[in-house]
């Protein structure tokens, strides 16, 4: 009789690897429209007639009255260029303000003008639609 060698096999089964890349796609993909980036604010209710676009430039005040453009920290002087700058290359983008209902109206409505003196007229403010 003649004793058969058991061979080592170096070969990887990638079998489980794929298995688990895709239920962190799948996990990835469901979870990515509900997070958002940028600055946590308390938005103001009111009713609400339309929704609002999910492609904008987001303009964000928070309750310290720092702004935020699409999540990067600006001085309040310098908002009118960069969002001028953004919208320029993307013109048929709207620009939505969000206001936390902490920060100063003053400082909400200065970031306002100054997106409305760099020559853009597509500006909107963001509210939370209240329950009827």
């Amino acid at each position: 009789m003649k004793k058969r060698r058991s061979e080592v096999v170096s070969e990887i089964n990638v079998t489980p690897l794929v298995d688990v890349m895709m239920v962190l796609l799948i996990i990835f993909i469901i979870s990515a429209p509900l997070m958002r980036s940028g600055t946590k604010v308390v938005l103001p209710k009111a009713v609400v007639r339309e929704t609002q676009s999910q492609r904008a430039t987001l303009v964000t005040v928070d309750r310290s009255g720092q702004a935020f453009v699409n999540g990067e920290r600006v001085a309040l002087t310098e908002i009118g260029g960069r969002v001028s700058a953004l919208v320029a290359r993307a013109p048929e983008l709207p620009v939505l303000i969000e206001g936390d209902t902490e920060a100063e109206y003053g400082k909400i409505v200065a970031v306002m003008d100054m997106v409305r003196q760099a020559g853009i007229q597509n500006v909107s403010l963001v509210l939370e639609p209240m329950s009827k």
